[in-house]
């Protein structure tokens, strides 16, 4: 029986044998050591205690025990269960052999405990390759979301450059007169920012592009709560104006662009600068510069800020389409690799049955 096995047994060379502890010399010992190490590795700590019962008087196990060479044990039993996962990972990277060259999301965990052979069950592995195409499923959505988002950004941007070729508006100019806003805030520094876009007023393009400017500014990254909150301040004297002097273009602009200037400035700050933006906000409602349906969402920030969005992938549809149909292909094609490993594994256990 077990002494048959253990004198059959080739010698194992030890793997990393620099870090390990250093082996018996007694051959027949170490190939006891080693082959109990495999055998625990495969079957659990379970077949270990089921050892240390059976041979509890054997001098040969005392390493089990703590003993002399029982850290040279420990030390093999974790590389034996190292070199099992290794092995179980193997077959389930079959399936994703052909997926296209985007970053991969992490490996699954070992699977189940294999069973007393060694090598994992045809269920095993099924469910491990439904878990990686899971995994890799939600990597591509993730993905795909940051894709679509940079697309848009990117048409938004080019929408900006078109305005600036078509106005001729200078925009340094523009900036030149925001700063003093963002810095002190006074009337007068609002007053001369609000005639400057009241006498470039123009024509709607003129507009689109003043109210752009403004809401790239304020929802840009790195924008401080000053910063936002005084150009807010610019935008509701601009309001009040457009208001009082009819001026339908400018407030049309304003209201494109009021739902990501305002949402962005209020979800950044906790609650006591939030009262300061809200404040505007009740004013706006009283005054009726925006519609119901503005004011629903700027009273909703979140909800506001994602449906703005949503807004702009459906303008933006030419360039967001292509994007969302490349990730549709390589999910698509993750999918049929599953289906052809679980296929192919069936085919292999007919095989084995006949």
């Amino acid at each position: 029986g077990w002494w048959a096995i253990v004198r059959r047994r080739r010698t194992f060379p030890a793997a990393g044998a620099m870090e390990m502890p250093l082996p018996p010399d007694d051959q027949e010992l170490r190939n006891v050591i080693d082959k109990l190490a495999q055998f625990v590795a495969r079957n659990g700590p379970e077949f270990e205690k089921m050892t240390m019962e059976k041979q509890k008087d054997n001098p040969k196990f005392s390493f089990l025990f703590g003993g002399e060479f029982y850290s040279y044990y420990k030390c093999k039993l974790a590389l034996e269960q190292q070199q099992l996962i290794c092995k179980q990972q193997a077959p389930e990277l079959e399936p994703a052999a052909a997926l296209p060259p985007l970053p991969q999301p992490p490996l699954a965990p070992a699977a189940p405990i294999p069973s007393a052979q060694g090598a994992p069950s045809m269920d095993e592995l099924i469910q491990q390759s439904q878990w990686n195409l899971q995994q890799q499923e939600q990597h591509l959505l993730a993905l795909r979301q940051e894709q679509v988002t940079a697309a848009v950004a990117h048409a938004v941007e080019q929408q900006m450059q078109k305005l600036l070729e078509e106005t001729q508006l200078d925009m340094n100019e523009f900036d030149n007169l925001l700063q003093p806003i963002i810095d002190t805030c006074t009337k007068d520094a609002i007053s001369a920012g609000k005639n400057w876009m009241f006498s470039n007023a123009k024509s709607p393009p003129h507009c689109e592009l003043m109210a752009g400017h403004l809401r790239n500014r304020i929802t840009a990254d790195g924008a401080h709560f000053e910063l936002r909150l005084h150009l807010i301040y610019l935008i509701n004297d601009v309001l009040h104006h457009c208001q009082r002097k009819q001026a339908r273009e400018l407030l049309a602009a304003l209201q494109k662009v009021v739902v990501p200037i305002y949402c962005t400035s209020f979800l950044a700050v906790e609650e006591d600068k939030q009262q300061k933006i809200a404040r505007l906000l009740q004013l706006w409602e009283k005054n009726g510069y925006f519609d119901d349906s503005i004011i629903q969402q700027l009273q909703s920030p979140a909800l506001g800020l994602g449906q703005y969005q949503a807004t702009l992938i459906n303008e933006y549809s030419s360039v967001v389409q292509p994007v969302q149909l490349a990730f549709q292909q390589q999910i698509q094609t993750l999918k049929t690799q599953h289906e052809e490993f679980v296929n192919s594994l069936a085919q292999q256990q007919q095989q084995q049955q006949q």
